[in-house]
């Protein structure tokens, strides 16, 4: 009787250590900020939206979000978004698979999603003050990569808007700022503390950093240098997107796919 007493044992132990393990590898987080988090459930993800002052001024641009994910439902006041994928990662990550080369596709992908959700933003008067690779995410639906969605993220570079310009104060927040390598010219020059940046200073960083996606080898510092990196997507929708983002002066900048 002992001895089926100890076998029990050792199988419930089993059982319990089974479990946790699935456990864990039913539930994993996959990416967190102090404004978001993303966990994986088997094959479905979830995007968790959490319960701070900026993100209830932000709902219209997290529903945007939703709508490009194409989610498969919400929960929670649309705080909670489940959506089916192959598999999620960094849009640096992503670079490094295909070998630091984006594809047209991919490029027009970016292009569009981050237009569709930096509009939902500026209708409501806010914007995003600079891009780095790792502010995107990649969700990858099916296992070759082909059918993607990439969507903007860290929701920690929206700032609100005064009379269409991000107001910068403390020196803190501009080193900070001039830290990205993806900047406009009108932050890479900054002299003075306080500063006001014209809200299309982000057209130039998108337009750099989806130029560095396409050919990161070539450095880009005027408009001749975007034309040499972009040469493998000449006179295309995206290459002309791109050329009207990279202009030097903010008010000349256009962000549009025509």
């Amino acid at each position: 009787i002992k001895s089926i007493q100890f076998f029990y044992i050792l199988y419930s132990l089993a059982i319990i250590n089974i479990n946790l393990i699935v456990n864990i590898y039913i539930l994993m987080h996959i990416y967190q900020n102090n404004q978001i988090e993303i966990n994986k459930q088997k094959d479905h993800f979830t995007l968790v939206i959490k319960k701070t002052e900026i993100n209830h001024e932000l709902q219209n641009f997290w529903n945007k979000t939703s709508d490009i994910i194409k989610i498969d439902n919400s929960s929670n006041g649309n705080k909670k978004f489940t959506f089916k994928a192959d598999s999620i990662e960094t849009l640096s990550s992503l670079l490094k698979t295909k070998k630091k080369k984006l594809s047209y596709r991919h490029g027009k992908i970016l292009y569009i999603n981050f237009l569709l959700q930096l509009n939902s933003l500026e209708k409501k008067g806010f914007g995003i003050i600079n891009l780095d690779l790792n502010d995107f995410i990649v969700i990858n639906k099916d296992e070759k990569k082909y059918n993607t969605v990439i969507i903007f993220i860290n929701s920690n570079k929206i700032h609100k808007l005064e009379n269409n310009h991000f107001v910068f104060e403390k020196p803190s927040e501009v080193s900070k700022l001039m830290s990205c390598p993806f900047n406009s010219p009108e932050i890479e020059n900054i002299k003075n503390i306080p500063i006001k940046i014209h809200k299309n200073t982000i057209y130039y960083s998108i337009g750099k950093i989806i130029t560095f996606c396409i050919d990161g080898e070539k450095k880009v510092n005027d408009k001749e240098s975007f034309k040499d990196a972009l040469t493998s997507i000449i006179e295309s929708k995206l290459y002309y997107g791109l050329m009207r983002c990279i202009e030097n002066n903010p008010h000349e900048r256009y962000y549009l796919y025509i």
